[in-house]
Formats: C-alpha cells, structure tokens, sequence
C-alpha cells in the first residue's frame, strides 16, 4: 500500500502478529511526530502496545469513533527510514507472515513499550472470604511490597506465573468489587535505553589557578587540578576521581560550592573487537578478473547514481583465494565516495571479527557491527548510529540486512549460498540473501552475491539473466608472489582403512601423518567434524537400547565437559542428564559410545600429538560473548596448530599459514532426507578445503568417507563447481524442485499427537481446494508440478514436547508467489483457530525439509 505522509489519522501496525494495519486518530499535539517510520504506543483493545506508523490518511467509515495515539516514542527521527518501511512490508507479502513480525525484527530488541495490568492489594487476606485462589493472590501480593518496581503491585501475567494458573476475570472482578484490590493499566519502561557516564568540568568564569588559596581539602585541589590540565578542562568523573584519589563525596562538595560542574554524556557499547585498534590496510594491486569484476560493479554504481539504470544484481563467482574480498572493499570505498552508503552480510558469526577488522582497515570508524551475540545495549547503540548517520557501513549476519540505513547504495552478500542466511524461527522466516536483493532494487542500490560455490537458485539465476555473472576463476597472487595454487584433494576411504588398517579412531593413518608433517614444519592445520560433543550415540550392546531425549525423538549425545562427570545432552531442547553406567532398560554395564564429536576427535589428538596446541570450535566453545574472536585471534597470532570445530571453521577463514585441512566425517549430511543435501556436502567441503594453502605455500586436504563414489565427493576432488551444479540440475529441473519451482512448506506441531495430525489433515485438505484455481492458465508440463505433499510426520517427528507434521506446496515458476502465498492464507482462514496448543508455520521458500 502507499505510504502516505499526510492526512488527519494514522495507520499504525502493532508489534504483534495482528492480520492489517489500525486507524489512529492523530492528537494535535504528536501530529508533526506521528510519521511513517515512528514508533507510537497505541490502545489496542484492553492492552496499550508499541506500534509503527506506516502511513497517514484521511479515509474513515461514518461514524467510527477512532482510539488516539497515546504517545510518540521517536521523538528526534522516525526509527525506520521509508525506504526500509517499504521492505518490510514486502517482506509480510513475500513471506506470508505479519506485517508486525517483520517491523519487530527491524528493530533492536528490548525498546518497545506495552501496556500491562498490575494488581495491587487494598487490604489483608483475611478480609476475603470466597474463593481460596483469591486469597492465595492476596497473599502474593503481599510478599512483593516495596520491590521499588510498582509498590506492592505485580503484573497480572506475573502473578499466574507464579500461581501456577489463569486468573479468572470473574474473581478479579470480584476482589475489586469488594475492595481488595486496585487493577491498573500501566506502561513498562524499555528494557534497553542508551547509557551515560557522569562527567565533571571546571564551571565557566572560574579560575583553577585560584584553587591552592580558596579549597581547603588537599582532594578538593587534586581534583581541579586535575581537571585542569585536561583537554577543555573535563573528565569522565572516574577517571578524574582515579588520577586525583579523590572521592564522590569530594565531587559533590565542589559541586555546591560552584567550582565544578557534573553533567552526563552518552556512552557507546562497542563490541571488544572495536577496541583494536584497525591493521592498516595493504595496497594491493588486482588481478585482471578482479579488476573486470570491478569494473563492471563500478560502472553499475555510476549508472545507479546518475540514474541511468536503476539496480543490478551481480553474482561474483570466484575461487576460494581469488580475491573476493578486496573487490568488495573497492566497490565499498566507491559507494561511499558517492555519498552512499552500504550494508556487508557474512554467514556466520564467526566470521565477523575478521570481516569488521579488515573493512575497519579501509573504512576505520564508519563501520558498524549488528549480530545476536552483542549484548542488547551494544546491539541498539549500533542501531541507533547507523539510523542517525554516524556509521555509513554495517556488517553483519542476516539480520543486519534490516539495517536502518538511508540511501543505500550497495549491499554485499558474502558466501551467499549459505544455509545461515534463512531465518527458521520465530517469524518472518526470511532468506537475508533474497531481502538482500530486493533491498537494493528498492534503494535503487546494486547487490553483490559473492561465494565459491553459488547456490543453484543463483547460478540459474545468473544464467537466466537476471543476476549478471562476474566469473573469478583463478587464486590472486599474494604479497607480489605467485598466485597460490588450489590444494591437492585426497580421498580416504574409511570403510576400506576400517578393512585393511583396522581403524580404530576418527583419524586415518594417512591424516595422521600429514597432521605430524606440518607439526614439524611449524605449520598449521584446520580439521572439521561437522557433530559437536563427544559421541553421537550411547548405546548398550547388550540389549541395544539408545537413551533418547524425553522431548524429542532424538537420541542423546555424549559430553565429556572438563572436569565434570560425562553428561547425555540434546541438541535440539537442551535436556542435560547425567550419563549413565549401566544401561537404562537391562541394566547390563556393557555400552558404548559410537561416532565421534569434536570432543572426541579433540582427545584423540592430544593422545596422538601430545605436543600439538588444540584450539576446539563449536557451539560449546563459543557460547561465551566475543570468544568467536579470541579463538580465531589466538589461532592467526599462532597460539595453536590446530583449529578443530564444526562447520564454523569451514568458510571465510584466511590464516596464511594453513597448509592442511582434514575433514574427519565428510558424510554427516550428506544422506539427509533433502534435495539439497549433495549441493549443500559439495558446499561445504569445497569451503573447508578452500581455507588451505591460501599465501605461498602449497595446500592438501583430506576428505574421510564411506562413500568416495558419491558425486559431491567426486566433484570436490577436483575442485570442479560447474561439473556439480550440472550434475545435480537435471533432477531438480525433472522433479521441479527449485531453481525450477517455487516451494512452501507448513508446519503443524502441538503436545498432543492425534490433534496435530487431525489439524495437519483439516488444513491440508483446505489447501487443496484451492489448487484448481492456482492450475488456471498453466501448461500441461507445469501443472504436473503444482502438487500438495503431504501431511506427513516431520523427519523429526517430536521437538521440545511438541509433535511436528509437515505439509509443502510445490508449484511451477508460472505460478507467482503471491499466488501461492494468497491461497495459503485462505486455507489458514477457511481451517480455523488451531486447537489449544497448536501452531501452524508457514515457510515461504525453506532451506531444510526434515
């Protein structure tokens, strides 16, 4: 819909999963405030909410009596510029999702304002005579007086929480009619807010000289003398009070005798990888394909900006070691110099810090970073700089796609084939690689898709014409040395070692022997075991019985955790329980650890290569805020030989003096039920060996397997992408899988198994009935490939106590996404409320079918 800046009401979406925007009247007051793009808190039935102006209009049926706007919570600029208002909404479109979902995951976490019902008690326990829940309330009221928050009041949904049950309305009512306790509507304060440091400086007129004469105390000296050597004569007060050994006593004595004056100053929260100071940057001369690459990104920029061509997508197809990077920063530096701005997006978390430090090398304080693991002050400091211009670039993991910039000019998405790129849960489940897109052709911006190994939607893409293709086929040459070649691949075939060499850890003998060589030649080693933990599977060979997860249909895995007792942990719901010895079913003491985790892989080395140092790199390694980047720099100054981890370690990563890889299990994945598991295998070691021999000397990788014949494995010895992706095409395009076809996946899930199930089948068979309209206008071919699969028991059929059925529409090109969307939103209707406990997800475009 238009975003309309004038009329004498608003169109407010509230943060909530709410079907269209509401109609607010504008009080005279907030008028000039309440434009698109601000926040407002808003009466929404018996609860006050935060919402977001997207529009103004004069349009009102008869009579209709509108709520008004209660307040403006942006009050210098609206929070979200209206280039970035029109995304969002297409976004709720695209991804069949609200409208608010999308703007709340457009802003920083814990600034929004709702209103909530507090209870207060007017009188003692004893005065109730009814209902015994009533006067357990009471009595909860009591224990929480004077918690400085609301006096002895608690929000209503506090208090059932603590009750253990609903508070009925009728004995609310009751306990208010008869005079024991008070119901207000109040508003919560936001969990985040910007922070300040007090800071102290000499008053105006006063003369420091004059000091030793008028100020008695030797501290009361120290401290204005002490502000007055400073630069304008001011101070933060701590560190004024630890120069001086001062007190805050001595501080405010000086404040009320008018020698100094205290005042607050914003802080920023920066991550720790800003307290570096930034490398400076190398000048390094370009390839001829980088600089074709270049050329052709400049020259779309130009034309952007002189507003001869409004957007492009480019797809930079280059090796692993070609030089991706630097034509980023170039394209940066020239979107910039226009008086734009640009948006850099990487996969995965880990890679941030080395990202941020090389763009800040080149871009020094114009740089900002947004992922989940800041912490929520950092997050919306970073926020609110870019909104107000101070930062022109962000970089970060999907989510900084929805960065609040103006005027972008170009956004790049690194490893663009990544999985990470998808959100999963909670709504909107978007792929920040299509927003991406989308963004820029919005913004009038270019898109640059970077990976070594493109997705197959984007290299048919490139091939359709729609992204233009930036071909960068060889490794660069590094500090005026010869290009480096691509690593020599090696397959090990584990069930043939198993056979001949009676293997009997995770480490082949061949894997061995090359780890030890560049132990001796002070070299280091990158090894990937894409399963965390110590062992996948506990089981007792006696009985064979496997413990499983009590939540999910999952079985435990083993941890070993330093210095604690083994545990039995799951990954999905995080249930942790001691493990056992002795089998839960017979008893018998006989079991057995199988597989092997990144702890287990982690001992075998050090009992293998007692000398070597060790670095582990998974999820239980890095859960810690910044540990990503203390391993990673600990591992580039060469505090290790060894860099162990999960698929983490896999992509992204530059460390000069890597010459081996090993991949200890290149078949984890690989065999899921998915059509994408083969491309995502290919992806994945072609990334991890990419890490290798990257400078001057010469790489080697070892891939492990029971399956050395399978095409994924094939096509990565020999480095071949275009090989792979032509291999693999011919089935999607038979099977009408994408690139050739659009996919929607629905989720079913709730605790109890039969009502899922029924609800999955009621909703299905909705979805059905409106296939015959979507078949209107299609060839033969294509209506082959409109089908609805399903409802089907998800891959993993319980998750967290909640039952999972799947459902997917599978459709044709022919057939717009809107088409599709539409009908599954009439199906959601036509279905009903879900039963109590239920939830149907919708996923527009999934990456994972299991």
């Amino acid at each position: 819909m238009p975003l309309s800046t004038t009329g004498a009401h608003a169109l407010v979406v509230p943060l909530s999963p709410v079907p269209q925007p509401y109609t607010y009247a504008v009080p005279d007051a907030l008028d000039a405030l309440a434009v698109p793009g601000a926040r407002v808190l808003v009466p929404f039935g018996r609860r006050t909410l935060t919402g977001v102006v997207v529009g103004r209009t004069d349009e009102v049926a008869e009579g209709v009596a509108l709520k008004p706007i209660a307040d403006v919570l942006d009050t210098e600029a609206p929070a979200l510029p209206t280039a970035l208002l029109r995304l969002t909404e297409w976004m709720a479109n695209y991804y069949a999702c609200s409208w608010g979902e999308v703007l709340r995951a457009a802003l920083p976490a814990g600034t929004d304002v709702e209103g909530v019902r507090v209870l207060y008690r007017t009188d003692t326990p004893a005065a109730w005579r009814g209902n015994p829940l009533g006067r357990d309330l009471l009595v909860l009221l009591g224990q929480h007086t004077g918690n400085g928050r609301n006096g002895h009041g608690l929000p209503l949904k506090e208090a059932e929480e603590e009750l253990g049950t609903k508070l009925p309305a009728a004995l609310l009512a009751d306990l208010r009619t008869a005079g024991l306790l008070r119901i207000a509507e109040e508003t919560t304060d936001p969990r985040v807010r910007a922070k300040t440091a007090r800071w102290l400086r000499i008053r105006t007129g006063i003369d420091p000289s004059a000091a030793p004469d008028e100020l008695r105390g030797l501290r009361q000296q120290m401290l204005v003398a002490t502000l007055a050597a400073s630069t304008d004569r001011s101070l933060s007060q701590a560190d004024a009070l630890a120069a001086s050994g001062a007190s805050s006593q001595t501080v405010q004595r000086l404040v009320e005798l008018g020698w100094v004056e205290a005042y607050d100053v914003e802080v920023e929260r920066r991550p720790e990888a800003f307290d570096a100071a930034a490398p400076t940057p190398q000048r390094i001369a370009l390839h001829p394909a980088q600089r074709a690459a270049l050329d052709q990104v400049n020259a779309a920029l130009v034309a952007q900006h002189n507003g001869t061509k409004k957007t492009e997508t480019f797809l930079l197809h280059g090796v692993t070691g070609s030089g991706k990077t630097e034509v980023y920063l170039r394209a940066l530096k020239a979107t910039l110099d226009a008086g734009r701005t640009g948006i850099v997006l990487v996969p995965e978390i880990a890679l941030t810090p080395q990202t941020v430090r090389r763009f800040r090398a080149h871009f020094g304080d114009d740089v900002a970073v947004l992922h989940s693991r800041m912490s929520p002050g950092e997050r919306y400091d970073a926020w609110r700089h870019l909104r107000a211009g101070r930062y022109r670039v962000a970089i970060g993991p999907r989510s900084a796609v929805l960065a609040p910039l103006e005027n972008v000019g170009l956004i790049v998405v690194d490893e663009e084939h990544e999985a990470s790129y998808k959100q999963f849960d909670p709504a909107p489940r978007y792929h920040a690689r299509d927003v991406a897109v989308m963004r820029a052709h919005l913004a009038g911006a270019v898109c640059v898709l970077g990976s070594a190994t493109p997705s197959a939607e984007s290299f048919v893409n490139a091939k359709r014409g729609k992204y233009t293709l930036l071909p960068m086929p060889e490794r660069v040459p590094v500090s005026g040395r010869t290009a480096a070649r691509l690593p020599e691949v090696k397959v090990v075939d584990l069930a043939r070692e198993q056979e001949v060499r009676r293997l009997r850890g995770a480490l082949s003998v061949q894997l061995q022997e090359a780890i030890q060589a560049r132990l001796d030649r002070k070299e280091q080693t990158i090894l990937l075991q894409n399963r965390r933990g110590y062992a996948p599977i506990l089981t007792c060979n006696a009985c064979g019985h496997t413990p499983e997860c009590p939540s999910c249909a999952v079985t435990l895995t083993l941890h070993r955790p330093p210095g604690l007792r083994p545990q039995l942990r799951c990954h999905y719901c995080g249930f942790t329980r001691a493990a056992p010895s002795a089998c839960d079913n017979c008893g018998q003491h006989d079991l057995a650890d199988l597989g092997a985790g990144t702890q287990r892989v982690e001992e075998e080395l050090a009992a293998t290569f007692p000398e070597a140092r060790v670095l582990r790199m998974d999820l239980d390694t890095t859960s810690k805020k910044d540990a990503h980047r203390k391993l990673l720099t600990a591992f580039g100054r060469g505090e290790a030989d060894i860099l162990l981890g999960t698929q983490m370690v896999a992509k992204g990563l530059d460390f000069p003096r890597v010459t081996l890889v090993g991949v200890v299990n290149a078949d984890t994945g690989m065999l899921l039920p998915d059509f994408r598991a083969a491309e995502r295998t290919f992806q994945l070691l072609a990334q991890v060996g990419g890490r290798a021999g990257r400078a001057e000397r010469p790489g080697e990788v070892f891939l492990q397997t029971r399956n050395p014949d399978h095409p994924a494995i094939r096509f990565a010895l020999a480095h071949d992408y275009d090989g792979f992706i032509r291999a693999d095409l011919p089935d999607r395009r038979f099977l009408g899988y994408p690139p050739f076809g659009r996919l929607v996946g629905i989720e079913f899930k709730g605790p109890n198994e039969a009502t899922v199930e029924k609800l999955a089948a009621r909703w299905t068979t909705q979805l059905t009935k409106r296939l015959p309209r979507l078949l209107k206008g299609l060839s033969e071919h294509d209506a082959q490939h409109l089908q609805v699969l399903g409802p089907t028991a998800a891959f993993i059929g319980r998750v967290k106590k909640q039952y999972r059925f799947h459902t997917i529409l599978k459709a044709p090109l022919a057939v717009s996404p809107y088409a599709l969307t539409t009908a599954v939103a009439e199906a959601d209707a036509a279905a009903g409320s879900p039963p109590k406990g239920c939830r149907v997800n919708i996923d527009v475009d999934p990456v994972g079918l299991y």
